[in-house]
């Protein structure tokens, strides 16, 4: 994984400018949005553009730059990109986590030949990851509750802004309107119920008995 990262404004590059990330201001970036999601600080749709201004006067204040908000959030996704990949790895068939070091570990000749076909993953595996337990804290954390919950591997859990301000909500409760007039109406949902087989056999013997007894009334008649 490399150490280092240029970085600009996908805006106006020209006024922002351009930064090289260095391990301790990736670690102080993390760490300071690790902490506004453990104070419950971050909204139910993600950091504002708010949050990502206040990493940026942090950043500068200690290392007498001139981060700006937007750069915070676009270094913020490689650092999305890197969490997704570890719980894809993490999950990989022969695959043991270790708690104590962060560490992905995988047999050596597995990992040879997997690594011989995805070399992009070779930094990630039977080595510690670096900030792993600030990218839990960021991307990892249950995004809603009840039937909706999702899991803290669930990767549609990490959605940070809407995109009116240059992010994505993967919320599934969002739809998009080009109607100037409202947003559209929704569709009824229709929802099959499977009875219970048994119930199923319960009732076809009670209409058996009913079907009975009425030809046993006509008997007698």
């Amino acid at each position: 994984m490399d150490n280092t990262e240029v970085t600009a404004a996908s805006g106006n590059s020209a006024k922002s400018g351009v930064i090289v990330w260095t391990p301790a201001m990736t670690n102080m970036m993390l760490g300071f949005l690790a902490d506004l999601v453990a104070k419950g600080k971050r909204t139910s749709s993600g950091f504002r553009e708010a949050h990502h201004r206040q990493c940026a006067a942090v950043l500068n204040e200690q290392f007498k730059l001139a981060v700006t908000g937007e750069q915070v959030r676009n270094h913020l996704k490689k650092w999305r990109k890197i969490w997704g990949r570890v719980v894809i790895l993490k999950n990989l068939s022969g695959a043991l986590w270790d708690e104590n070091t962060c560490t992905i570990r995988l047999a050596e000749e597995h990992c040879a030949g997997h690594c011989m076909a995805r070399k992009a993953d070779a930094p990630f595996l039977n080595t510690p990851i670096e900030h792993y337990h600030a990218m839990a804290t960021i991307f990892g954390t249950t995004a809603a509750s009840g039937m909706n919950a999702r899991s803290g591997n669930d990767l549609l859990s990490i959605d940070v802004e809407d995109e009116e301000n240059g992010e994505v909500n993967t919320s599934p409760n969002v739809a998009e309107s080009s109607h100037p007039k409202g947003p559209p109406k929704k569709k009824a949902k229709v929802v099959k119920v499977l009875q219970d087989p048994l119930v199923t056999t319960l009732n076809y013997g009670f209409k058996l008995v009913a079907d009975a007894l009425v030809n046993y009334g006509d008997d007698d008649d």
